[in-house]
């Protein structure tokens, strides 16, 4: 089983494997309860049950699940959490109602421009399931809200990939969920291989890398611990519009 790796003193990242990929799940633990952000594939919640338990947490005192938006490698994962802990569950308005349904792809959905992001969009529904278990989404939350744990987490709506991703500011920790607003492959910071609207993502990718932080956090790829701000705003100068 994959071990989780320590970011800052409280925060931990584990990678689990995907088809054609890997996903991270993140763990926040503070004295007495832990906030698990993102899930996994429906299959893996033993890997993210064996992760708690080297962390030395129980199930029980996992208080919070954040998803950062409903596809299935980030949400497929949260009806078998949300049994084993009893957590409350958090997303955007958006993206909740098809958790709530079980539906890793939005039905309305019309990939991006682009013969690449086409290619991608249907190479993802072709590998990757798209439905999974149902689950009650408890909280909603929008841009600017904030969520009560670990001395609050902002709320920073990053549409693109997603109409109802969210990204994460822990300032005390000067730490940045992203998300899949940009993933982390290789040496590179990149684009998400599938986009719902290139310009809402463009714009999301701005606004964080507006943030103060050092370190920064991705749905895929290991997260930059050294030189993190500078490395996105390099990334989002070349990004358009």
């Amino acid at each position: 089983m994959p071990k989780p790796r320590l970011l800052v003193p409280g925060l931990y990242e584990l990678t689990l494997p995907i088809p054609l990929s890997s996903v991270n799940v993140f763990f926040i633990l503070m004295a007495g309860h832990v906030t698990i952000i993102d899930t996994g594939y429906p299959d893996q919640g033993a890997g993210v049950l064996a992760a708690l338990n080297f962390l030395g947490r129980s199930p029980k005192q996992v208080q919070h699940i954040i998803v950062t938006h409903h596809h299935i490698d980030h949400a497929g994962n949260v009806a078998a959490l949300q049994a084993q802990t009893g957590a409350t569950v958090w997303m955007h308005p958006l993206d909740a109602e098809l958790v709530a349904a079980g539906q890793a792809v939005r039905p309305t959905t019309v990939s991006s421009p682009g013969w690449f992001n086409r290619v991608a969009f249907g190479v993802a529904k072709r590998f990757m399931p798209s439905t999974f278990s149902p689950a009650r989404v408890d909280r909603l939350v929008t841009d600017g809200e904030t969520i009560p744990v670990a001395g609050g987490l902002e709320v920073i709506h990053l549409p693109g990939h997603s109409a109802g991703q969210i990204g994460l500011y822990w300032s005390s920790q000067q730490v940045l969920f992203a998300a899949d607003a940009v993933m982390h492959r290789g040496k590179s910071l990149q684009q998400p291989i599938v986009l719902e609207d290139a310009t809402a993502l463009a714009h999301s990718v701005h606004r964080l890398a507006q943030r103060q932080f050092a370190t920064l956090c991705f749905g895929h790829g290991p997260a930059l611990t050294e030189n993190a701000a500078v490395a996105l705003r390099r990334y989002a100068t070349n990004v358009g519009p």
